[in-house]
């Protein structure tokens, strides 16, 4: 009972419809051939990283062509200077005017606006916190307004 399986194994064999008839040649380059497809995966990834490295140095080229065209053409002095060589002693000039000019705007508005702004809301929020004393989130909004011009100085 125990040696014999109860159920004879079935041999399945496949006869195709149509001829297959391959050389001798043939099947000794398949056997022999060590190319197979992880072999091709790996040329077509080696080759898709090479067209993407390709591609981006292209971009790069380009980007910094254009980046060095627009640079030397908006770093060009006001007062007309056709050469396109520029120096840093015209740069740095250039520069520090332009950072007295933003400074000067920077005063102009803090002075005027914020100190009456600020002593007036300043004043608000005294008031408020006083008359609400031990209920301070009853001001929060005044405490906003103080925080808001106050970092505007």
């Amino acid at each position: 009972m125990g040696s014999q399986p109860s159920k004879p194994a079935e041999t399945k064999v496949f006869s195709p419809k149509t001829q297959v008839d391959f050389t001798s040649t043939l099947l000794a380059q398949l056997e022999q051939s060590t190319e197979g497809d992880y072999t091709r995966q790996q040329l077509a990834e080696k080759y898709l990283e090479q067209r993407v490295s390709e591609k981006l140095t292209q971009l790069e080229e380009e980007t910094l062509k254009k980046f060095e065209d627009k640079l030397n053409t908006s770093l060009l002095s006001e007062n007309g200077a056709s050469d396109k060589e520029l120096s840093s002693k015209a740069l740095s000039e250039k520069v520090s005017h332009l950072n007295e000019r933003l400074a000067k705007l920077r005063e102009s508005k803090a002075g005027k606006l914020s100190n009456e702004n600020l002593k007036e809301c300043k004043e608000v929020l005294i008031k408020c916190l006083r008359d609400n004393e031990g209920k301070p989130l009853n001001c929060f909004e005044e405490v906003q307004n103080f925080k808001k011009l106050a970092l505007q100085q």
